[in-house]
């Protein structure tokens, strides 16, 4: 998502946050229909249900990227993000986890950023990788 300029929302029982001009990066997860949940993320009119939905009214729509695994990924995805991004949105998205958030602010656009790559080619290249040959060699 891209915010055009310093905003307040108010994010459910989280309450009012101001959220800076920038890029945010959201992690969530969908064990099933993960493009249906794409989709709904994407559309700014909908019943209001997850912290993600208080913000997206209110912002730009930039990009998705869908990292599919058979084994949950969301928490290690949002450890990775805090270490490369500029700022934090703290208890956002992260109520049924034990992450400080899930969502992450950046000032430049992060599929500039070396380190988003980076972030981005692990979890869809280097770690199927490193499974496979884990069970070659097993």
């Amino acid at each position: 998502m891209c915010v055009k300029k310093d905003i307040i929302v108010n994010i459910g029982k989280i309450g009012r946050i101001g959220f800076k001009k920038g890029y945010y990066l959201y992690v969530g997860s969908a064990k099933t229909n993960l493009a249906k949940r794409i989709e709904r993320h994407k559309r700014r009119k909908k019943r209001i249900f997850w912290h993600i939905d208080y913000l997206r009214d209110k912002t730009e729509f930039y990009a998705s990227i869908p990292i599919l695994s058979s084994v949950p990924l969301e928490c290690h995805i949002a450890a990775r993000l805090k270490g490369i991004a500029d700022w934090t949105i703290h208890r956002f998205g992260s109520s049924d986890c034990s992450c400080e958030t899930h969502l992450f602010g950046m000032h430049e656009d992060p599929l500039k950023s070396s380190a988003f790559i980076d972030s981005l080619l692990y979890y869809r290249i280097d770690r199927i990788e490193e499974l496979l040959k884990i069970r070659e060699e097993g």
